[in-house]
């Protein structure tokens, strides 16, 4: 764990000085990664930064997640990404690695591998192949800029485990606006449906879908 947090910042600090840098903090009523709550629907807050040189880009984030009470360690989850958005005529390839690092002894690490591409402007698809946990996930995802200093995201979805009879179909919306009177911090409001609580179970279980409404701010740096 010290090695990849090590090597992940310190990369990020060798490309700071010709980095385009973005800071985030923000906090939602719920953390929900792919329709499934890490928070056991509580209140999450979280901080991020993004450096950027040319098409290549580097992640650090830390957000708290839900532990059971016999947990050793932190409640926090950390999560590292690389990548390059490799550019062609016409047509782009965005390649990434994400490290999912969890401080607490009850939680396995996660490393994916991301493979994407820009259909339009606004519709990107993408495919996440998760190493350990053996998952696929597809997505579509799209963004909006509206009148008003309005946006709107959406994101489509789906589980795919190797090793479970199960699969879960997801989707996300979510409404926010920019206020700039407010120092600029963005207040949304979003909906989140996964069609299958348990996607990693079996055919036996109950396959119950589940929708939560979440309500969030944001400011950058």
């Amino acid at each position: 764990m010290k090695k990849i947090i090590t090597i992940s910042f310190a990369a990020l600090a060798a490309t700071s000085v010709q980095a385009q840098t973005t800071k985030q903090i923000g906090l939602m009523t719920d953390y929900l990664f792919r329709g499934i709550t890490q928070t056991d629907n509580g209140l999450a807050v979280y901080g991020q930064a993004v450096h950027q040189v040319g098409n290549a880009y580097a992640a650090a984030k830390f957000i708290n997640i839900e532990a059971p009470e016999n947990s050793e360690g932190l409640p926090v989850e950390m999560d590292i990404r690389f990548g390059y958005d490799n550019q062609f005529d016409g047509f782009n390839i965005d390649l990434e690695v994400i490290t999912y690092n969890y401080l607490v002894d009850t939680k396995g690490d996660e490393t994916e591998f991301k493979i994407g591409t820009s259909l339009t402007k606004s519709l990107d698809f993408a495919v996440y192949r998760g190493i350990k946990n053996n998952t696929w996930y597809p997505e579509l995802a799209y963004e909006k800029f509206l009148s008003n200093r309005l946006y709107l995201d959406a994101t489509l979805g789906y589980w795919m485990p190797d090793n479970s009879d199960d699969s879960a179909l997801t989707a996300r919306a979510e409404l926010g606006r920019d206020f700039p009177e407010l120092g600029g911090v963005d207040i949304y409001a979003a909906i989140d449906y996964i069609s299958d609580e348990t996607p990693f179970g079996n055919a036996a279980d109950s396959d119950d879908g589940n929708t939560e409404f979440v309500i969030g701010l944001r400011k950058n740096f």
